[in-house]
């Protein structure tokens, strides 16, 4: 019986975390705190992307239910890889302080204490290297596009906060996930799956990246008070 309640205990707490981005009151299990840092309550909009892409291949010629869900697995763990280190960039910029709204809505991993900076890098590093393996399966299984899609997708992630481009501040961060939600995430899981992209695949992510653009401008509306003395022209 106590084994079942610290089952519920814990079950209960990640749906809190993923619910809220925020941990659960009292002590903190490692499964929750990693959800925290990892900002686990986001990743349902790439899954989604995973999803849509899923749903435009399954019954095209060539599609591998392998390869489709290493590839969704692969764009999941750069959206996880991203989360680390925008954390970290912003740190290291000043953008990122302890009444800024990212430490208001849930805990940042260094400014909380939950991590050191060492050990957000180190993480980050590590998700970055695991990708790597998977770009390096699904690049010999359907070829040199799967480069094209994931150095793009992780080229334009880093830009978004990291010195010297910063798109976010320069007003550029939001076409820059149009682009990466949409024609990137969408366009290279249906590439992975199927072997090949039809331009109607690309028109149709469209959609979807419009709306993680329009959820990143509901964010920035909250946060311009905070960005605008910062030079931050979202």
């Amino acid at each position: 019986m106590t084994g079942t309640v610290q089952n519920q205990t814990r079950l209960s707490a990640w749906r809190e975390v993923l619910r809220t981005t925020n941990p659960p009151a009292g002590r903190l299990d490692v499964v929750s705190k990693w959800l925290v840092l990892t900002r686990a309550a986001v990743l349902p909009m790439t899954l989604t992307a995973g999803a849509v892409a899923g749903l435009l291949a399954v019954h095209r010629m060539g599609f591998n239910a392998g390869w489709f869900v290493l590839a969704l697995l692969g764009i999941t763990l750069a959206h996880v890889a991203n989360n680390l280190m925008n954390d970290l960039f912003d740190i290291e910029v000043g953008s990122d302080t302890e009444t800024y709204p990212r430490a208001l809505y849930a805990p940042h991993p260094i400014l909380s204490g939950m991590i050191s900076r060492r050990g957000l890098a180190l993480v980050a590093l590590l998700v970055n290297v695991v990708d790597l393996g998977i770009l390096i399966i699904l690049t010999l299984a359907r070829g040199w596009p799967v480069v094209a899609f994931a150095l793009g997708g992780f080229l334009l992630s880093a830009a978004y906060t990291a010195p010297p481009l910063r798109l976010k501040k320069r007003g550029l961060g939001e076409p820059d996930v149009l682009i990466v939600w949409g024609p990137l995430m969408v366009g290279g899981t249906y590439y992975s799956a199927v072997g090949h992209l039809p331009w109607q695949v690309v028109v149709a992510s469209i959609p979807y990246g419009l709306l993680c653009t329009a959820v990143l401008m509901g964010k920035h509306i909250d946060k311009i008070p905070y960005d605008w003395p910062l030079g931050i022209r979202t």
